[in-house]
């Protein structure tokens, strides 16, 4: 990523690896978390694709209590593209064909296949700054 930012084919790349599992909805306290999925959610129902396998939904029960918790389990590597207020596309997600993971958005971009992620209609997330905080300082 930093090297693609270097060589100016992204303006801007932010790496955070804070989140592996979130409770959802209701008992989380990381809403940040929490909308980040919904709108990668968005994104990949409006782009007819999923968001699963990478994503992981469960339930999640405890042992001697009847608690069960709603969670997402979020992938080890993820990638989401923005430009502005728009969400041009999350990785990895798939369709009934076929997975586009991160490797391949990468892949594009150092090959400068332009129209590559214009197979994908973005989302207007209504916002201008990232939900995220860095979390990781490490080069890819």
């Amino acid at each position: 990523m930093k090297r693609l930012e270097a060589n100016g084919v992204f303006s801007e790349s932010m790496l955070a690896g804070e989140w592996q599992r979130i409770r959802t909805m209701a008992e989380d306290k990381r809403s940040e978390a929490i909308r980040t999925y919904e709108e990668f959610r968005d994104w990949a129902g409006q782009n007819d694709h999923s968001l699963e396998p990478a994503f992981e939904r469960r339930n999640r029960s405890y042992v001697g209590m009847d608690r069960v918790d709603d969670v997402v389990v979020f992938p080890v590597v993820s990638l989401a593209i923005y430009d502005g207020d728009d969400l041009e596309g999350v990785f990895p997600c798939s369709d009934e064909e076929r997975t586009y993971t991160v490797g391949d958005a990468l892949e594009a971009f150092e090959r400068g296949d332009e129209d590559w992620l214009a197979q994908f209609d973005s989302l207007s997330v209504d916002r201008t700054d990232p939900l995220l905080e860095p979390g990781v300082d490490a080069t890819i």
